[in-house]
């Protein structure tokens, strides 16, 4: 037997025109690789990157077809060793019905090569008393074997990149330097699936928990609604006695509140059909004076309850764009509610309507506290609010007037001017 000393793959460094009798520095009986196989750190590795049993796939394929044709050997495989087999990721030149199987059970010089301190190198599979007892000596008729073992970044053999020659073969320092790095490229290869199958993993983690909570936030919503209704109506009764003259404002106040959450549970909601894909878009020929007329007249006595003026215009011969009259209101209202939520007493709200190129551009201006530019580009985001104190919705408001527009194919932005006032905007498709 003839061993290198171990060389990490991605530097390995042999020279071409090293002599084959440098390549020996140990000689003796093979390592007994039984406590190697069962390992339990080395198999969770093997595990971890998920390839036993998979598919045949060709960046695993090119690579074993490109060393057999550059160091001339009849075979070459890719070799994951568990406690029990050898599965091989990719082969070359086995026949069948090793070729369809892809694995083996039993002794293999593969096993031999995950304990191998470096490159296993074989000269003759029949000189050696323990080498020639390996049933694919027979089997398959192994005479020569090149094996490199596949080292994990934490320093766990799970297999071997391995040539089978069928006659006795003195390996040449060029072969194993060929083989050393087709299997530096096949570690890549494995490194980079499991980084794949990782993110996966994740991906589908987040997607289950945020499936999970919109579950929960549509059903705590709805069961919401009734005891919220109830608290309605009993304000309105009470507010209607005569004798709740003196309790005016706080009745005012216990109304504001029921609005607020009333917002906060249609936001949820929607939030719910946006995230399971249940929001559905209807669009059709609207006029743009009926979108402003209505979102002014569903907005104005909220507008008015805190003392803000809300008016409209729209440019003259505006042309009927393609929209979803209940969506649109919908982001009409959260774009109207969050500027008067910041504007001041007396202050005013504009919406406005211009023709752009294909599109109407509907604005909603305020002439509030503005935002700062670090924050505009968060502002779309959902449960993002620049004060986390603030307790006057939950951030879901422009999250959901942005999914609503990009359902629309349209687009909604912002720009502002700290303390000078915010213009939200968004277009629609001229019909």
């Amino acid at each position: 037997m003839t061993l290198v000393p171990t060389i990490p793959l991605e530097n390995a460094n042999v020279s071409p025109s090293m002599p084959a009798s440098r390549l020996t520095v140990t000689k003796g009986a093979p390592i007994e690789p039984e406590a190697a196989l069962s390992d339990r750190k080395r198999l969770e590795a093997l595990r971890h990157i998920e390839l036993l049993d998979t598919p045949p796939e060709e960046s695993f394929d090119r690579l074993t077809r490109l060393a057999a044709k550059l160091i001339g050997v009849p075979a070459t495989f890719i070799s994951l060793v568990d406690e029990r087999r050898d599965f091989y990721k990719s082969c070359f030149g086995f026949g069948e019905p090793l070729a369809s199987t892809r694995q083996m059970e039993g002794r293999t010089f593969c096993h031999y090569a995950i304990v191998s301190s470096g490159p296993l190198l074989i000269p003759d599979t029949m000189a050696d008393p323990v080498f020639r007892e390996v049933p694919t000596v027979q089997s398959l008729g192994v005479r020569a074997y090149a094996g490199i073992p596949l080292i994990t970044d934490d320093g766990q053999a799970i297999g071997s990149f391995c040539a089978i020659d069928f006659a006795p073969r003195q390996w040449s320092a060029l072969d194993v330097e060929i083989l050393t790095e087709l299997a530096a490229s096949a570690l890549r290869e494995i490194k980079l699936r499991a980084t794949v199958t990782e993110a996966e993993k994740q991906t589908r983690v987040a997607q289950e928990a945020t499936r999970s909570r919109e579950e929960v936030l549509a059903v705590v919503a709805h069961d919401l609604r009734t005891p919220l209704n109830f608290i309605k109506m009993g304000a309105q009764l009470i507010a209607e006695e005569p004798a709740a003259e003196g309790n005016k404002d706080l009745l005012e106040r216990m109304q504001g509140a029921v609005e607020l959450m009333s917002l906060l549970i249609a936001d949820l909601l929607e939030v719910a059909k946006i995230e399971s894909g249940r929001i559905a878009i209807e669009q059709k020929p609207l006029p743009v004076q009926t979108l402003l007329d209505d979102a002014l007249a569903m907005l104005k006595p909220l507008a008015q309850r805190h003392e803000i003026q809300l008016v409209a215009s729209a440019e003259a011969g505006l042309p009927a764009v393609l929209a979803d009259y209940e969506r649109i209101l919908r982001v009409f209202s959260n774009l109207i509610v969050n500027a008067v939520k910041f504007s001041k007493s007396g202050d005013e709200v504009r919406l406005t309507a211009t023709r752009g190129e294909g599109t109407v551009r509907f604005s909603v201006l305020d002439a509030g506290t503005g935002i700062a530019p670090e924050n505009l580009e968060r502002l779309f985001d959902r449960f993002w609010q620049a004060d986390v104190n603030d307790r006057r919705g939950a951030g879901l408001g422009l999250a959901i007037a942005k999914a609503i527009m990009t359902a629309h194919g349209g687009t909604i932005g912002v720009s502002s001017t700290v303390g000078r006032g915010s213009n939200f905007y968004f277009d629609l498709p001229i019909a």
